[in-house]
């Protein structure tokens, strides 16, 4: 079974949503890869994504807020053909090596949704 494990925000202040997090809820500052800060309440990591980088490799459509979620899956290969046959409106991509998540598919209204075998660090 696939697991909800990450949430990726985009902000053009990462110290303030950092902060926001780690204190207002008690999130804990994780190792990840990157240009994101990560935290993890034990069971979920979020992603807090500085937007500038991304705007550079994603395009000038990103806006700051919610960016993407991400599964942790037991096998990436298994998913091909379900995700097509539902409608994905790509293919399951690799990702650059510079990212957590070593897949990404975007559902059938184009949302992001990365996927990972790894899993993301807790």
């Amino acid at each position: 079974m696939a697991r909800l494990r990450h949430l990726a925000i985009l902000t053009e202040n990462v110290e303030r949503l950092v902060r926001f997090y780690t204190t207002a809820f008690g999130m804990k500052i994780v190792e990840g890869i990157g240009t994101a800060t990560y935290l993890s309440d034990g069971h979920i990591n979020l992603a807090i994504i500085p937007i500038g980088p991304e705007l550079k490799v994603e395009g000038k459509q990103l806006k700051p807020g919610i960016y993407h979620f991400g599964f942790e899956v037991e096998n990436v290969a298994a998913l091909r053909a379900i995700c097509k046959e539902l409608g994905a409106v790509t293919d399951i991509e690799k990702r650059p090596g510079n990212r957590e998540a070593e897949y990404r598919v975007y559902d059938p209204d184009g949302n992001p949704v990365d996927l990972s075998q790894h899993g993301w660090p807790i």
